[in-house]
């Protein structure tokens, strides 16, 4: 049809034909028939103001839709722009620059490069074996840089933290850290050749003063013991200089501020963004640089607790972080409402650090982390209403399929959706499994698992809701909406 209709057209007027992104076939013969690009264009209409803004810049492809190819040059910028940064300061290493450790990883904090994450396994101390190798491969396969072992400051356990450090190492080659304030607990770790420590601070850095020098430590301007949090940023910041000045006195040279990211209304966010705004201004005077360090930002703190949904918070966080020249952001999955979080921030690290090189705001950057909402449009046709049927009342009828019923389940760390068939009198009869709802529903009509097309229509779509609620880490409970 395309052919057919370019041969009603005088050529020699364009330079391009761009194809919808729908198509599902290669351009490419065709493109060598009429001696001219014809390419495929964006999926969508609405994105295709931004791909004519960019011509110039976008490679098209004959097989691919120009919105993914945008995707693509986004992701290739991102870690184009990393190397080019990396290669420039592994030659510079400093107090504000440094591997996390190097004989591991190429890990590094550094201003120039995009905060690693370090993913809390929250309680960890408390959990099996199992669920801590299934959280740690989750972890890693969303993104995190490090994974922290996190304590129970009210029921400290060194042995176990030794037998978790090396149940990690057996199985994966990660960073590990340890969030613990009990010197018996940081002391089996350092011994367990920990890569990071979290945390200290005044009351209690005394207590690791022969501990290697080169573990990256977090320090916090508070005393523990005492029961001291400091509340105004100044405070805070001054203790941690105090706490900076002794411990490169002591000769630690990996260092990390924690000028303390608190929750939202109460005891309020915009305290604690005020020391660390505060610490960024403090240390950019003469008097000051030589107790400068890379800052640490605790997003849990926040994103944890707020019931609203966490990729916009770790959106807006991330932005926030990369202004700040924040060094290493801090996050976990412990609540259900989080689960997808470090995936997420992950990503959002990614559009805002292109963001910041690129020194445009966040947005058509070629990476998009909509999951509630989105750019893209449909414009509604002309409706007809006049003969329409139109329903006001919900149907509630229900009548038991003769051959069984289907129990619906999902697993996010192992992403899966689960489809049980019982017999009516309660027997397993089959078990699907797969993350495609298209796929289940196939095969339970190859099985003739139903002949009821009220069934059919039901399990469409609870299967559907569950894929969705899969791609978007929603707790999934059948036949809630």
């Amino acid at each position: 049809m395309i052919e057919e209709k370019l041969k009603e057209l005088d050529l020699s007027k364009y330079e391009l034909i761009l194809l919808p992104g729908f198509i599902q076939w290669d351009s490419t013969n065709l493109e060598k028939r009429i001696s001219l690009p014809i390419k495929k264009g964006t999926e969508f209409a609405s994105d295709l103001p931004l791909l004519l803004k960019n011509l110039k810049e976008i490679k098209l492809s004959n097989k691919i839709p120009a919105n993914r190819i945008v995707e693509l040059a986004g992701e290739k910028d991102y870690h184009r722009i990393i190397k080019e940064k990396f290669e420039k300061i592994k030659n510079n290493l400093g107090k504000v620059s440094f591997y996390i450790n190097e004989s591991k990883s190429e890990i590094m904090i550094s201003k120039e490069l995009p905060p690693p994450i370090i993913a809390e396994i929250v309680n960890c101390t408390n959990k099996t074996d199992i669920s801590i190798i299934k959280k740690v491969e989750h972890y890693i396969n969303s993104g995190a840089d490090i994974i922290d072992i996190g304590c129970i400051a009210s029921s400290p356990n060194p042995e176990r933290v030794k037998d978790i450090i090396n149940l990690i190492r057996k199985q994966f080659d990660v960073l590990l850290s340890i969030d613990s304030m009990n010197t018996e607990e940081i002391q089996i770790a350092v011994k367990s050749n920990i890569d990071m420590i979290l945390s200290m601070d005044i009351s209690n850095y005394k207590d690791f003063i022969d501990i290697p020098k080169d573990i990256p430590i977090v320090i916090l301007p508070t005393n523990i013991k005492k029961g001291h949090f400091p509340k105004t940023p100044i405070e805070r910041v001054r203790n941690l200089f105090t706490l900076t000045n002794k411990m490169k006195e002591l000769g630690f040279t990996k260092l990390i501020a924690d000028p303390l990211l608190e929750t939202p209304i109460s005891p309020g966010i915009l305290n604690s963004l005020q020391a660390y705004y505060l610490y960024r201004n403090e240390v950019n005077k003469d008097k000051n640089k030589r107790l400068e360090l890379p800052l640490f930002f605790g997003i849990s703190n926040v994103v944890e607790l707020m019931d609203i949904d966490s990729v916009g918070i770790n959106g807006l966080l991330s932005s926030i972080a990369l202004e700040l020249d924040i060094g290493i952001l801090f996050t976990t999955e412990h609540s259900k409402k989080l689960i997808g979080g470090v995936r997420e921030l992950k990503q959002c690290v990614k559009l805002n650090y292109l963001s910041k090189n690129r020194k445009s705001p966040p947005i058509n950057q070629g990476i998009q982390i909509f999951k509630a909402k989105g750019k893209l449009y449909q414009n509604t046709p002309p409706l007809y209403l006049e003969n329409s049927i139109i329903i006001n009342e919900i149907n509630l009828n229900y009548i038991p399929d003769e051959k069984g019923y289907f129990k619906i389940y999902i697993n996010h760390y192992d992403n899966k959706i689960y489809v049980l068939f019982f017999s009516n009198n309660n027997k397993i009869l089959k078990v699907i499994v797969s993350s495609d709802s298209e796929s289940i529903c196939k095969k339970i009509i190859d099985l003739r698992l139903t002949n009821d097309l009220s069934h059919v229509s039901y399990l469409g779509r609870e299967i559907k809701k569950a894929e969705l609620y899969l791609k978007f880490g929603k707790p999934y409970i059948q036949d809630k909406s």
